[in-house]
């Protein structure tokens, strides 16, 4: 009665989906409405969502959003779509383990194109199968455009960590779009942005900031200066300039990405609150831990309001705030966020995914800082059974863990166990990152510090 009261308003739509809930069992009263200005030249559309009371409550005692941002990625789409998802899902692993019958019937029988993609996609982003997923994809590499194939197969490799192979693939995809559609299109921006993130995680920074800049420099260009995208450019150049050492350009880089996405977007959008930690990280590294703590609430204050207590993203904030408060030395403090952190990762991941073993990760580390290194090789051991499982025992996620191990060893005075565990780290981020990797001078500092250890030892 308010807004049919009020004549600057108009109902265009309205759903009731507590009388016709969404397939996920979703429900709300939808309205759109046409908003107009004062002297009627200026009309605006806007969402309004109507939600019971008592349900909102029941959600944050029992923190059911958890459970609704795991499977909302299952129902995505129209309804025919998630139908679809879903029926492939239950022919994957719907007795609880992969279904090798319908897998190897797939490969050898390829479906239409758009199902075989669709299964592909749930290897990826669901299953977390990357290995099948490129299996899948490559059946019908010849029915897929080619700059959308090697697109696909860079980010594949990418997420396994095979960077070499990863950047192959999106140097084909860059020639094949340069000759399509120039130099100067946003696709041929995202390209060279696929090239900038796999150089970025080879340690190779100058050429991944010289494949950024060309990123800008485009999306300037065809965009203009306050679009949300020319903001992402300058937070990716940032993240090489932090790499870099270059502390205070990357700082002004974060700066200029924050006041696109405060004009663009507000203050209150999750993009916005991901400038603010950008710039958290930058004041941490800077050693300035209550500017970055503030910006860090920042973060939090916002993913509170619009994501919930228990999303991902909120988790990745607890993470953030662990790591500042342990460097104030404030380890239990920082206990309890790494431990917050874990909590949220497994209601929404659950105990498998590579996610949740960098919470493990986390977890154990601090508790290895506080010198607990029984508890903290357990929780580094949980993350270590995961990634070699869903990772493999070459990735870099995975070395990250045996850096950790290595160090707890190495503390512990289990010298010969520590060589082994930080020997095995160093190598995989030599061969995936190069020698001149931060990660790679890590892995050098550990055995450094072990073959000190052990000296002290024989003395």
């Amino acid at each position: 009665e308010i807004i049919r009261a009020d004549e600057s308003i108009e109902i265009v739509q309205s759903k009731n989906r507590f009388r016709n809930p969404t397939l996920s069992g979703y429900r709300d009263w939808n309205l759109h409405l046409q908003i107009s200005s004062e002297d009627g030249s200026i009309k605006h559309i806007c969402e309004l969502q109507l939600h019971l009371k008592a349900i909102k409550e029941a959600d944050a005692r029992l923190g059911s959003h958890s459970y609704y941002e795991f499977f909302r990625k299952y129902y995505a789409g129209a309804t025919y779509t998630l139908e679809g998802r879903l029926d492939d899902l239950r022919m994957i692993c719907g007795a609880g383990s992969l279904n090798t019958e319908f897998l190897d019937n797939v490969l050898r029988n390829p479906l239409e194109l758009s199902r075989m993609l669709r299964i592909a996609d749930l290897f990826e982003n669901h299953v977390n199968d990357y290995h099948l997923a490129i299996m899948i994809t490559s059946v019908v590499r010849e029915s897929l455009e080619p700059a959308d194939l090697y697109t696909r197969m860079g980010n594949l490799y990418w997420k396994q960590g095979k960077l070499e192979e990863a950047l192959a693939m999106h140097q084909q995809a860059l020639g094949i779009v340069l000759r399509a559609l120039g130099p100067d299109h946003v696709v041929t921006a995202r390209s060279y942005n696929n090239m900038a993130l796999v150089l970025r995680n080879q340690g190779k920074l100058e050429e991944a900031l010289a494949m950024y800049h060309k990123t800008l420099d485009i999306r300037l260009k065809a965009l203009g200066p306050d679009h949300k995208d020319t903001a992402t450019s300058y937070s990716n150049m940032a993240v090489v300039l932090q790499n870099q050492g270059k502390l205070e350009e990357a700082l002004a880089m974060h700066q200029k990405a924050l006041d696109i996405k405060l004009k663009a977007l507000g203050p209150d959008h999750t993009d916005t609150a991901d400038s603010y930690n950008n710039m958290a990280i930058v004041l941490q590294t800077q050693g300035k831990m209550e500017e970055a703590l503030v910006m860090y609430q920042k973060v939090l204050d916002i993913q509170w309001k619009v994501l919930g207590p228990y999303h991902v993203d909120t988790a990745d904030s607890y993470y953030n705030m662990a790591i500042a408060l342990q460097n104030q030395g404030k380890l239990e403090e920082a206990l309890a966020m790494y431990q917050q952190a874990l909590d949220i990762r497994l209601k929404v991941f659950g105990p498998d995914h590579i996610d949740t073993a960098d919470a493990y990760n986390g977890l154990g580390y601090g508790l290895c800082v506080q010198g607990k290194l029984e508890e903290a090789f357990v929780e580094c051991q949980k993350a270590l059974d995961i990634q070699l499982k869903a990772l493999g025992e070459n990735h870099s996620s995975t070395a990250c863990t045996l850096h950790s191990i290595g160090e707890i060893l190495c503390k512990q005075g289990k010298v010969e166990d520590a060589t082994e565990f930080g020997e095995k780290a160093l190598e995989i981020f030599l061969k995936n990152l190069g020698p001149d990797h931060p990660l790679t001078g890590q892995g050098n500092d550990l055995m450094d510090m072990i073959h000190a250890k052990s000296t002290k030892q024989k003395e």
